[in-house]
């Protein structure tokens, strides 16, 4: 590729026959004033009478790279100009972005001859003893009304304390915006967290919420759990009584005394009323479902009349006996 990997002596060779000067160190090129007629070169349309080329302060240097940025965007030229690196004249960048421009020179530069002095518009001394740099034919001239041989036609220190006043401001405006917009996203980062706190508290609400319901539903299935293996028991009690019963009638145990019949209610009426500790049967219940016979009732769901308590099992006690069936 061309220019990439040229030694500093071919590209400062290939500079000054370009532009007919006589730089002698590549770290001359961070005036950014060489960088603009390379360019110059290729395109003709580089403002070069604003070009200063006597640049010695730091803000000359940028005001030539302004000019270079502003012909790179013109012709939508996408090469990141480092201007912070390069206005330091360090050798290691302008040598790596004068090999850069040496490549783009050599891939659009047409055939036609480029008289870089005349595109510089040298302009005669305009003072008797007459002031020159010993690298040009004779000072030339900017818009400024600062002379490039060294002579200026108002004082250096009036231009610099003007420029210096206009950066001054200019940094001052910057921080204040900067100070302004980081006091307006710390506002809106504030405004944001307030928001997220009250979601989440609200969030912890419902959770707490969502568990005291889970709570009562797993004590109501418990509560439901022990119910149904209470009733289960005596359901089973009353089946096993039943079919012993049935059995010893067979085998002729029992006669058909009524008595006999009367004891077997009395039997599955105590299972259907027997309670655990604390569970109590009311007595006026227990009268009022029992008819003359002496045979219990049922009410109007089938269910005999409890008071269930907090915890439930099955009865206590089996009311078949090993001695007797009923």
């Amino acid at each position: 590729m061309s220019g990439i990997g040229e030694s500093r002596s071919e590209l400062l060779g290939w500079l000054n026959e370009l532009l007919r000067l006589n730089y002698a160190k590549i770290e001359q090129c961070g005036t950014g004033a060489a960088y603009c007629q390379i360019v110059d070169s290729v395109y003709r349309d580089v403002p070069m009478h604003r070009v200063k080329f006597n640049a010695t302060a730091e803000y000359e240097f940028l005001t030539n790279f302004k000019i270079l940025q502003s012909a790179f965007t013109k012709h939508r030229l996408e090469k990141t100009i480092l201007v912070e690196r390069l206005v330091k004249c360090r050798f290691q960048d302008n040598l790596e972005f004068l090999q850069w421009l040496k490549k783009f020179w050599v891939q659009n530069k047409d055939e036609s001859v480029y008289d870089a002095e005349s595109r510089r518009k040298y302009r005669a001394p305009v003072h008797p003893g007459g002031y020159g740099n010993g690298s040009q034919s004779g000072p030339s001239s900017d818009n400024t009304g600062v002379t490039h041989g060294g002579s200026a036609s108002a004082p250096t220190s009036v231009v610099k304390k003007r420029v210096n006043g206009t950066l001054r401001s200019s940094l001052s405006t910057s921080n204040t915006r900067s100070v302004a917009g980081l006091a307006s996203r710390k506002s809106s980062s504030e405004q944001q967290v307030l928001s997220l706190q009250a979601k989440l508290s609200q969030a912890q609400g419902s959770l707490e919420t969502t568990q005291k319901e889970v709570e009562q539903y797993r004590e109501a299935i418990a509560i439901m759990e022990r119910e149904r293996d209470f009733y289960f028991g005596k359901l089973r009690d009353i089946e096993i009584l039943s079919q012993s019963t049935k059995d010893l009638c067979k085998e002729g145990v029992y006669s058909s005394d009524p008595n006999e019949l009367v004891r077997f209610l009395d039997k599955i009426q105590q299972i259907l009323y027997a309670t655990e500790e604390g569970f109590e049967v009311a007595a006026d219940v227990i009268n009022t479902n029992t008819k003359g016979s002496g045979s219990p009732s049922l009410n109007a769901n089938n269910v005999a009349p409890s008071a269930m308590t907090d915890s439930w099992s099955q009865p206590a006690h089996n009311l078949i006996t090993d001695e007797e069936t009923f």
